[in-house]
């Protein structure tokens, strides 16, 4: 299991996202970011932050 907390990317955010893998905590991820922060995409500089963050859950 695959896990991303929100706030370790540098949003005001409590979100955590979960999955079985990275593929599908950015396809999360995505989703997150356009309903809660507004984003339409996510440019190749904070995809690369969200994939540095993203860790094996606890």
């Amino acid at each position: 299991m695959k896990e991303l907390k929100c706030g370790d990317v540098g949003f005001d955010c409590d979100a955590v996202v979960r999955a079985d893998s990275e593929e599908e905590v950015m396809a999360q991820v995505a989703t997150h970011a356009r309903e809660a922060h507004g984003m339409d995409e996510i440019d190749a500089a904070t995809a690369g932050k969200i994939r540095a963050q993203i860790h094996d859950a606890a």
